[in-house]
C-alpha cells in the first residue's frame, strides 16, 4: 500500500524538477500486462469472497501467492534498465525471501499488527498473506515490522521491502517525467564560422 503514496510523491517530485506528466503517457513498460495480472491475481486471492472460499485449510493459497510474486519479479527484471526498477526489484526480492522462508506467508510483527488492527490475532478460517511472527519465524526482520496508523488512508503493515518498492516507484515516476530521461536524437557538434 505504500506504493499508493509513492505515486503522488513521484508526480510532485517530477513536477518540482520541471518534468512533464505528458511524458508518462509515452512510457512503454516491458511485460506490463504480466505484472498487472500478477498483482491483480494477488488482490483476487486475498479478497474477502475468494479468501473465504479458499480458507486456511487449502494448501494451494501460499503457492499461488509465491507464483504470482514470481510473475511480477519476471516483469521487473525485464525493465531493469529503467530508473528505479533496480530498487523495486531489491524490495520485491526481500519480500519474496521472507515469504518463501515462512511457507508462503509474509510474517507480521505482532506489535505492528496489533497497532493497526487492535488485536494480536489473524482472521480465523480465511486465507491471508500474513502470519504472525514468532520465535520460529525466519527472516523476521524482512517481514511486516512497521505499520501505518489507522487514521491515514491505506493503513496497513509494511516491510523494508515495501519501503524500497515505494522509493523505487517514486524515483521511476519522477525521472520518467524529466526531459533528461526522454529519448533524444543524436547531438550535433557546433560548426565554427569564419576563418
Amino acid at each position: 500500500m505504500l506504493l499508493l503514496y509513492a505515486l503522488p510523491i513521484g508526480l510532485l517530485a517530477g513536477l518540482a524538477a520541471g518534468g512533464s506528466v505528458g511524458r508518462l503517457a509515452d512510457l512503454r513498460i516491458r511485460l506490463a500486462p504480466l505484472a498487472i495480472a500478477g498483482m491483480f491475481f494477488q488482490l483476487l486471492i486475498f479478497s474477502p469472497p475468494v479468501a473465504g472460499l479458499l480458507g486456511t485449510e487449502v494448501p494451494v493459497g501460499p503457492g499461488l501467492y509465491v507464483g504470482s510474486t514470481l510473475v511480477v519479479l519476471a516483469a521487473l527484471i525485464a525493465n531493469l534498465g529503467r530508473p528505479g526498477f533496480g530498487i523495486i526489484l531489491v524490495g520485491a526480492t526481500l519480500n519474496l525471501l521472507a515469504i518463501v522462508a515462512n511457507g508462503g506467508f509474509m510474517p507480521a510483527a505482532p506489535e505492528a499488527w496489533a497497532a493497526l488492527h487492535g488485536t494480536n490475532g489473524l482472521p480465523e478460517g480465511v486465507l491471508t498473506n500474513s502470519t504472525l511472527a514468532s520465535a520460529a519465524t525466519r527472516l523476521a526482520i524482512l517481514g511486516d515490522v512497521f505499520s501505518l496508523p489507522r487514521p491515514l488512508p491505506f493503513a496497513n503493515v509494511f516491510s523494508i521491502g515495501d519501503v524500497l518498492i515505494a522509493v523505487g516507484g517514486a524515483w521511476f515516476i519522477a525521472r520518467s517525467m524529466s526531459a533528461k530521461s526522454a529519448v533524444s536524437g543524436p547531438t550535433q557538434k557546433p560548426v565554427a564560422v569564419g576563418g
